[in-house]
């Protein structure tokens, strides 16, 4: 049994412990309507495999070196919990199409402008759950932009970009890989957070399969609006595209199919539910948001002042950007204050980049945009992390027991 059971009662619990046992039951697939989809219920579990893999891990002292690499071995050795992790990671749902990812992969490769630009609108987006933003309070990256605010960033990014590497997103590949860490990590910051004592689970389990599941219209369809609002050309094919592919990684990642509808009209409507469902921003949201703005203006990839960070999510945190939450313009909810001027430039540049990007339309230079995009992206990246491998190791949990005594990884990777 992991720690991750809650203490909700009555009617919620049954509920809680139906949609449990779904996400423990390795590659689940069950057609459902998007309005039949219990999102209260999801809210309050979070990935039960990664949770007993890493369990096993922690009891056996395996908490050291390289996690991935340990849970392979585990997995050859056939201890039951890594296999059935294994199951559900390189299960590939039956909407899986990776040839018609190809289309989203190849625009998102063409606009790395936009691509780097949706980290200013798709990060904050998901702080709008406060959930999201008390994880963030936990591993102290609230503090003065995170201790390590610079090294989790471009650790992130360097998801985002390889996401467009397809071949690479297969189950084994090298992309598919990083992203499984990710899981890893995310199991592991929520088991320390639980250990803490120190969080309220009669409304939620940190790191939920709802807040999972929150990222797959913010890091897919979302971000293509970010695309086009800086001048980049995107058809409807491609959004569609882009969305498979961030229902694959949101699969990939632990979210239960459920949660990810089937379809790109079936995704739109399930992160509707969701995303009015968990929109609460808080101070803890607001503080993140600014502590994020403020790390972006000392990062050399990003050669603005602080009032044009803040001018980007002014202009894509907008009801009419993001579509899915309401009618309200999420970077207000953020504590962005308007940047007048800084937006009125932004607004020129983006026209002028609008501009720019018809070349694209030319399929000699729109093959050459997309061959060079990738290498451009991942250079980017190398450079942000100092040409070191992203390690996608947890920050220490406060009040974590494990974390204070330096009995874990997490101490040893701070």
């Amino acid at each position: 049994m992991t720690s991750t059971i809650n203490p909700t009662t009555g009617e919620l619990a049954t509920r809680v412990a139906i949609v449990r046992a779904k996400a423990a039951t390795p590659g689940f697939e069950e057609p459902i309507a998007p309005a039949d989809v219990d999102i209260e219920a999801w809210n309050h579990v979070g990935d039960p495999l990664a949770e007993a893999l890493v369990e096993f891990m922690r009891d056996h002292k395996l908490m050291s070196g390289d996690f991935y690499a340990t849970a392979r071995r585990l997995q050859a050795e056939g201890e039951p919990t890594a296999e059935a992790f294994f199951a559900d990671v390189e299960h590939i749902p039956a909407w899986v199409d990776f040839d018609a990812m190809r289309p989203g992969a190849d625009m998102g490769r063409r606009n790395p402008i936009g691509m780097m630009m949706g980290m200013h609108g798709a990060l904050p987006a998901t702080y709008t759950d406060p959930a999201t933003a008390r994880v963030m309070a936990s591993t102290g990256r609230l503090e003065k932009g995170g201790v390590d605010f610079h090294r989790r960033f471009w650790e992130t990014a360097s998801g985002f970009a390889g996401a467009l590497d397809v071949d690479g997103m297969r189950p084994g590949g090298p992309r598919w890989e990083q992203w499984v860490r990710i899981r890893l990590l995310h199991t592991m910051i929520r088991l320390g957070i639980l250990r803490s004592g120190r969080w309220d689970l009669s409304e939620s389990t940190p790191i939920s399969q709802l807040a999972t599941a929150a990222a797959t219209h913010l890091f897919g369809p979302y971000r293509v609006e970010i695309i086009r609002s800086f001048g980049g050309i995107a058809t409807r094919e491609e959004e569609d595209s882009f969305a498979l592919m961030w229902r694959w990684i949101s699969r990939i990642e632990g979210a239960n199919t459920e949660l990810l509808g089937t379809t790109p009209d079936e995704q739109f409507a399930v992160s509707r539910r969701i995303h009015q469902f968990l929109y609460r921003p808080d101070a803890d949201s607001v503080a993140l948001t600014h502590s994020l703005l403020d790390g972006l203006n000392t990062m050399r990839a990003f050669p603005l002042p602080r009032r044009g960070h803040q001018a980007v999510l002014r202009r894509i945190g907008t009801a009419e950007m993001a579509r899915t939450m309401g009618d309200v313009d999420f970077a207000d909810g953020l504590g962005v204050n308007p940047a007048p001027l800084a937006e009125f430039l932004l607004s020129l540049a983006a026209l002028g980049l609008r501009g720019f990007n018809q070349i694209t339309r030319v399929p000699l230079v729109r093959r050459a945009a997309s061959k060079h995009g990738q290498g451009l992206l991942d250079y980017v990246v190398t450079r942000g992390l100092e040409r070191r491998t992203a390690q996608y190791r947890p920050t220490p949990v406060r009040h974590d027991p494990d974390s204070a005594k330096g009995t874990t990884s997490e101490k040893k990777s701070a």
